[in-house]
C-alpha cells in the first residue's frame, strides 16, 4: 500500500523571500518563519510551499503538485486549491500566481535559489521520434485514420481538431507511426509562452538556434530548407495557437516539410486543411460490439478485468454508458477502469457525479488527461472571460439550442448580438460546442462538457439569473408557434428538452411563466411523441393554479392555462375536462377576447362525454358565439366543425359523424393541415365501423396507415387512432391473420403514446379468433386502464367490450368469464402484451 507521507526531494538549503526577506523557509526542518516566528501551516501546505519555492517563477502543473504533495493518493483538486489559499493568507495574494487551467507559479524570488532560467533554455529532450504507439488498437477510427493519411500525403499544414479527450494525439501517433519518412514530434503542453515553440522544435530536430526567441522561427525555417520528406508534429497546440500559426505560415514554402498540428482550435491560416475529430459513434438500439464507442468501452473493461464478458443482457447498460459519455474516448477509458470495483451498473449510476468517478487515467498520459476534470480545466482555462461566461451559460440548455436562443439567454441588447455570435463561433472552433449539420444549425454541448459548464456556473454569481432568462427565451419561442407552419413546428419540437427544464424551474420560481409555457408547449406536441409527457407537465401545474398564487395570476394567464388543460383532458377523455373548460369560459367571458372565448367554448363541447343537458348548453353557447363573430378564421371554422361533429358522436349519430368528418377533412386539406387531415380520416374509419361498413373502413385504414407511418418510425401522434379502427375492421371481416400482424405495432404505439385506446380493438381481435379466455381478461385490463387514467370509454368502445364479454360468457360460462375479467384487472402492461401474443392454452 503506498505511503500517504510525501517524499519531496529538497535541497535542505534555507530560502529567504518576500518584502524585507521576512519569510524564511527551512525545508530540512519543514517549517516557515515569518518575522522570525513559526507560521501556523499544516504539513500539506508546507510540502506545497517547498515544491513551489524550489522552482521559483516556474510553472508547476496541478497534476505535478498533486503527485508531489499527495504521492500515491487520489485526491480532489479542491484540496490543492485550499492549500494554495492557506499559503496566500500567510505570504500574500501575489506570492503564488495562478496559470488558468494549468497550475501555479511561485512569484517570489528566494535568496539562495538559483535565478529561474528563461523558459526557452529549459533542457528539452534530444531529437524526438514519434512517441510509442499504445499497445491497444485504435478503435472506431479507421475512416479518420485513412483520411488523415490521405491529408498527410498531400503535404502542407494539417490541423487535427477536436475536444479534449477525443483522441487527437492517439490518432496522430497512429498515422505518424505508419509513415516511413522521418518524423519529429513535440508535445507543446509543457510550454507556457508563445515564444518557446520554435526553440522547442529546433531542439527536437537537434538544431542549435542562436539569438532571441523572436529570431528562432526564421532560423528554424532556414535550417529546414534542405530537408526532404519531413513530418513535424506539434501536439497540444491550443494554448500556443498564435506561434504555431506563424510558424506554419513561415513553413508553407518548404515543399518537402509537412506540419501536423493537434489542437482544440484551428490555426486559421491560409492553406490549412482541417480534420475535425468527433467522438466515437454511439451504438444504436440493435448495435453489437463491432466498433465505435461500444467496442472501446468493452475492450477497456476487459483490459481492466480479464474475467469480464459482455453478455447480451449487458448490452443495454453498455449502450447507456456510451451515450452518457457522448462516445468520448478519454471518458470511456476512465469509466472502464472503474468497472472492476463498482460493476457496470455502479458505473452507470455513478455517472451523475462523473468528475469524481472519472479520475483514473493512464499514468503515461499527459498530466491533464489523468482525470477528466483536469482535461476540461485545461480547455476552460484557455478561454477569455467573456468566452468562459458564455460557455457556463450554455450549460443551461438541455439537448441543444439555436443561435437565437443563445442570444436571448445572454443579452437583451440587440447591439450585443454579434458579441454572442462571435463567442459561440470561438467555442465551436475550440470544440467545446458542437454545431449540427441542420440549416440553420443547432448547437449542443456534449453531456460531459455540459456537466462541467454547470459546475462552473454553480460557482459563479450568474446561477440565479440564467434559469429565468432560459425560461423566458423558451416562452418567447413557443408563443410564436402557429398551427400548420411546419418550419415553426420543427423549430419548437426540437426544444422539448429545454421546455421540460424551463417548466420544471418555473413551477417552483415563476408560476406565470410555467402556466404560459406549459399551455404553449402542449399545442406544439398534439401530434408528436411528446404529447403525453408534455400533457403531464401541464397537469402537474393544476394544483398550484387553484391555490392563492395561481388565483392571483392575471386572468388572461389563468384563462389560457385552463383552456389548454381542458383540451388535454378532452384528448385523454378525462371526466374532469369539462369542469376545466367551464372554468376557462368563465375566465375569458369578461376579458373582451371573443376569439379566445370561442376556442374555449368549442373545447368545452369536445370535453362533454355524454349526450346530456351540459352538451346541449355547450353547443348552444358555441352557436351563439360563432354567429356573433362574422370574421371567423379558417382555423376557427375547422375547430367549429370538429366540435359539432364530436357532439353528434356523443349522440350516437354515426352517419352525421362521417359526413361531418368528411367536411372537416376537406377543410383541413384546403388549409394544408396534414395532421388534421389524418385525424379526420382516422375518425371516419372508426365511424364506418360503427355503421357496419367494415370493408370500406379496412381499405381506407390500410391507406391511412401507409401514409401516417410511411417511414416506419411509429412517431406520428395519430398512429394509435389509425391502428385501432383498422384492427376493428379487420376483426369484423374475419381477417384475423392480417389483424394479428398489427399487434406488435399496437402495443408499441400504446407504450409510446401512453394511451389505452388500443385495448378495446385487441379485445375484438381475441373475440374474432375465438380466444375467449384472452378476450375476457383483456376486458378487465381495458376497464382498469381507463379507470387508472380517469378516462371515459366512448360509446362504440363500451359496446365492443360488452359484446366481447357476452361471447366469452356464452363460450365459458358466466362465472368463469367474470372471474377472468377480474384476473385481467390485475394484469400489468407487459403481462397483457404477453397474453395477446402468446397462444391461448
Amino acid at each position: 500500500m503506498p505511503s500517504s507521507e510525501p517524499a519531496l526531494p529538497t535541497s535542505g538549503a534555507t530560502l529567504h523571500f518576500g518584502p524585507s526577506r521576512r519569510f524564511e523557509l527551512q525545508p530540512a526542518e519543514r517549517r516557515l518563519l515569518v518575522d522570525g516566528q513559526p507560521a501556523a501551516l499544516g504539513r500539506r501546505a508546507l510540502d506545497l510551499l517547498i515544491a513551489l519555492a524550489e522552482r521559483p517563477d516556474h510553472l508547476l502543473t496541478k497534476n505535478e503538485l498533486l503527485d508531489r504533495v499527495w504521492p500515491g493518493l487520489v485526491v480532489e483538486e479542491a484540496n490543492l486549491q485550499m492549500q494554495v489559499s492557506n499559503l496566500r493568507k500567510v505570504l500574500g495574494n501575489d506570492a503564488i500566481a495562478t496559470v488558468p487551467g494549468r497550475g501555479y507559479r511561485f512569484a517570489l524570488q528566494p535568496d539562495g535559489a538559483a535565478p529561474a532560467m528563461a523558459d526557452a533554455a529549459v533542457p528539452e529532450p534530444a531529437p524526438a521520434a514519434t512517441p510509442r504507439v499504445a499497445n491497444h488498437r485504435l478503435i472506431g477510427r479507421d475512416g479518420d485514420l485513412a483520411r488523415l493519411e490521405e491529408l498527410l500525403q498531400g503535404g502542407g499544414c494539417i490541423t487535427l481538431v477536436g475536444p479534449s479527450g477525443v483522441g487527437k494525439t492517439s490518432l496522430a501517433r497512429a498515422a505518424t507511426a505508419r509513415r516511413s519518412a522521418r518524423s519529429v514530434w513535440v508535445d507543446l503542453a509543457a510550454l507556457a509562452h508563445d515564444g518557446q515553440v520554435a526553440g522547442a522544435l529546433g531542439r527536437a530536430l537537434g538544431l542549435q538556434l542562436t539569438g532571441s526567441d523572436a529570431d528562432a522561427p526564421a532560423q528554424l525555417v532556414a535550417a529546414l530548407a534542405g530537408e526532404a520528406d519531413l513530418l513535424l508534429v506539434l501536439d497540444n497546440a491550443e494554448h500556443l495557437i498564435q506561434s504555431c500559426a506563424e510558424l506554419a505560415a513561415l513553413l508553407r514554402p518548404a515543399e518537402h516539410v509537412t506540419l501536423l498540428v493537434t489542437s482544440q482550435v484551428p490555426l486559421a491560416i491560409a492553406g490549412e486543411r482541417l480534420l475535425r475529430l468527433e467522438p466515437l459513434t454511439l451504438p444504436g438500439p440493435e448495435s453489437n460490439l463491432g466498433d465505435g464507442a461500444l467496442a472501446l468501452l468493452v475492450e477497456r473493461i476487459v483490459a481492466a478485468d480479464h474475467r469480464y464478458v459482455a453478455t447480451p443482457a449487458a448490452l443495454p447498460l453498455l449502450r447507456a454508458v456510451c451515450a452518457q459519455l457522448d462516445g468520448l474516448p478519454l471518458a470511456l477509458e476512465m469509466a472502464a477502469a472503474r468497472v472492476p470495483l463498482l460493476g457496470l451498473q455502479g458505473v452507470h449510476d455513478a455517472l451523475a457525479e462523473r468528475f469524481a468517478l472519472l479520475t483514473r487515467g493512464h499514468r503515461d498520459a499527459a498530466a491533464r488527461h489523468r482525470t477528466l476534470h483536469s482535461a476540461l480545466d485545461w480547455s476552460y482555462g484557455l478561454l477569455g472571460p467573456d468566452e468562459q461566461r458564455l460557455f457556463r451559460a450554455l450549460g443551461t440548455f438541455a439537448g441543444g439550442f439555436t443561435l437565437d436562443l443563445a442570444v436571448a439567454l445572454m443579452t437583451d441588447d440587440a447591439g450585443a448580438r454579434w458579441d454572442v455570435i462571435d463567442g459561440l463561433a470561438a467555442l465551436v472552433d475550440r470544440s467545446l460546442v458542437v454545431a449540427g449539420s441542420e440549416d440553420p444549425p443547432r448547437y449542443r454541448l456534449l453531456e460531459t462538457m455540459r456537466a462541467y459548464a454547470l459546475e462552473q456556473l454553480a460557482r459563479s454569481n450568474e446561477v440565479a439569473s440564467l434559469p429565468r432568462r432560459h425560461a423566458r427565451a423558451l416562452l418567447a419561442l413557443f408563443a410564436r408557434h402557429v398551427v400548420g407552419n411546419p418550419e415553426m413546428q420543427a423549430l419548437c419540437q426540437a426544444e422539448m428538452e429545454n421546455a421540460r427544464d424551463a417548466i420544471a424551474w418555473a413551477r417552483d420560481h415563476d408560476l406565470a411563466i410555467a402556466a404560459q409555457l406549459g399551455a404553449c408547449v402542449t399545442l406544439v406536441t398534439t401530434f408528436t411523441v411528446w404529447r403525453h409527457e408534455s400533457g403531464n407537465w401541464l397537469l402537474a401545474l393544476e394544483p398550484l393554479m387553484t391555490e392563492p398564487d395561481g388565483l392571483a395570476l392575471p386572468a388572461e394567464v389563468q384563462a389560457a392555462f385552463w383552456t389548454e388543460r381542458a383540451r388535454i383532458g378532452s384528448i385523454r377523455r378525462q371526466a374532469d375536462a369539462a369542469a376545466a373548460a367551464r372554468r376557462a369560459v368563465a375566465l375569458w367571458r369578461p376579458l373582451d377576447r371573443p376569439h379566445a372565448l370561442l376556442r374555449a367554448t368549442l373545447i368545452w363541447v369536445r370535453c362533454v362525454q355524454v349526450a346530456d343537458a351540459e352538451l346541449a348548453e355547450a353547443c348552444a353557447e358555441l352557436q351563439t358565439q360563432a354567429a356573433a363573430l362574422p370574421d371567423l378564421t379558417p382555423r376557427e371554422h375547422l375547430g367549429l366543425q370538429g366540435a359539432l361533429v364530436q357532439a353528434a358522436l356523443m349522440r350516437g349519430d354515426y352517419a352525421a359523424v362521417v359526413t361531418g368528418r368528411e367536411a372537416e377533412k376537406a377543410l383541413a386539406q384546403q388549409l394544408g393541415y396534414a395532421d388534421a387531415v389524418d385525424a379526420a380520416e382516422s375518425a371516419i374509419v372508426n365511424n364506418l365501423n360503427r355503421l357496419g361498413r367494415h370493408a370500406e373502413a379496412a381499405e381506407r385504414g390500410r391507406a391511412l396507415l401507409a401514409r401516417v407511418d410511411a417511414d416506419g418510425s411509429g412517431s406520428n401522434g395519430n398512429l394509435p387512432w389509425v391502428l385501432g379502427p383498422l384492427l376493428d375492421a379487420l376483426a369484423a371481416l374475419g381477417r384475423c391473420a392480417e389483424g394479428r400482424a398489427l399487434v406488435p405495432a399496437l402495443f408499441a404505439a400504446a407504450r409510446r403514446f401512453a394511451t389505452p385506446v388500443l385495448v378495446p380493438p385487441l379485445c375484438g381481435l381475441a373475440e374474432a379468433e375465438q380466444r375467449h379466455r384472452t378476450a375476457a381478461q383483456l376486458v378487465g385490463y381495458a376497464r382498469r386502464c381507463y379507470e387508472a387514467r380517469g378516462a371515459t370509454l366512448e360509446r362504440g368502445e363500451e359496446e365492443g367490450l360488452t359484446h366481447a364479454l357476452a361471447s366469452a360468457r356464452a363460450a365459458l360460462g358466466a362465472a368463469a368469464a367474470d372471474a377472468l375479467v377480474q384476473q385481467g384487472r390485475l394484469l400489468d402492461d407487459a403481462a397483457a402484451e404477453a397474453l395477446m401474443i402468446d397462444p391461448e392454452p
